[in-house]
């Protein structure tokens, strides 16, 4: 595919991508989508601007290891909370809209969409307590806000943004696990889902609304899991503590990744026979591939945790 020219407008404060910068025109940016990027120590100059009075959008605050993503009605007045109760992050990013182009519903799925994707690149650690909602918005819709993230991931990247850039790099390997981060030196004993749970927040890990829980089954070497179907309509992230070793895999799978059948086919997850409402799902704790359709796992872990 022969690549087209593109017409990007960028102002940039002080000559440099490391002041005050706003795009506010790039071809084929739906909604009237705009950028502006500030730096903690120039927050001023931001704040000043009338151009982002009563701005609707989402956010980003950034530093070298962590990124934190939340939507607001007023940009301008969040950030000035955030400068209180927030003291670790280094630059601010607002994508917004030039013509007052997005309402609560459409920040609220972008929001739930660029925290799902930072957790899937694994490039930062996801500062956020809470991880977006359900989707409510109409295909149309979706489709154009998909279409508006597009765009606004090209931009990031363009100032050096890489928070949300994904490893497009073919292998013809299987995926190595990402490293193990040791939590602690202290003996923990975690098992239930909810001590599991605290402990990931603890460790600034947090979860969606989408999200399945499993601890090894010892006997058969796996982890076993019944999710309802519907969560496969959804980015869908997944626990799972080995106990044993004592080591948790978090997993994010972006939507519609796997099918469903009733049969072990090799090519969907099987249901179960009494309950066909959910899937009979059985990790194995090593190759972390469903045992049945043989369908991998892997390369959806975005963090590793010894503990």
């Amino acid at each position: 595919m022969t690549a087209k020219a593109k017409k990007v407008t960028l102002y940039l404060g002080n000559g440099t991508l490391e002041g005050l910068v706003n795009i506010s025109e790039s071809d084929g940016w739906d909604l009237g989508g705009e950028l502006f990027s500030c730096p903690r120590n120039k927050i001023s100059e931001l704040l000043s601007e009338d151009v982002i009075d009563n701005k609707v959008g989402v956010y980003l605050l950034l530093s070298n290891r962590r990124v934190y993503v939340g939507q607001a009605v007023d940009l301008k007045y969040r950030t000035k909370q955030h400068l209180l109760d927030k003291d670790w992050w280094e630059r601010v990013i607002f994508l917004t809209s030039d013509r007052n182009g997005l309402n609560q519903s459409h920040i609220t799925y972008l929001e739930a969409r660029l925290i799902f994707r930072a957790m899937e690149c694994g490039t930062s650690d996801v500062d956020n307590k809470t991880k977006g909602n359900k989707n409510t918005l109409s295909k149309f819709d979706t489709q154009l806000l998909d279409q508006y993230l597009a765009e606004a991931y090209f931009v990031l990247e363009l100032i050096g943004v890489s928070v949300f850039k994904k490893d497009t790099q073919k292998h013809n390997y299987s995926p190595v696990l990402p490293p193990i981060v040791d939590s602690s030196q202290e003996e923990i004993e975690l098992r239930a889902k909810s001590e599991v749970k605290s402990f990931l927040k603890e460790n600034n890990v947090g979860l969606n609304s989408f999200f399945s829980y499993a601890k090894l089954q010892e006997k058969k070497g796996s982890f076993w899991l019944n999710p309802d179907i519907k969560l496969l309509k959804e980015d869908w992230m997944l626990v799972l503590n080995n106990q044993i070793e004592k080591i948790i895999y978090i997993l994010a799978v972006p939507a519609n990744t796997f099918n469903y059948s009733e049969k072990h086919d090799g090519k969907a997850l099987k249901t179960r026979s009494d309950k066909p409402m959910y899937i009979d799902l059985n990790i194995h704790y090593k190759k972390l591939a469903d045992v049945g359709s043989k369908q991998s796992f892997k390369e959806y872990i975005v963090k590793t945790i010894k503990y």
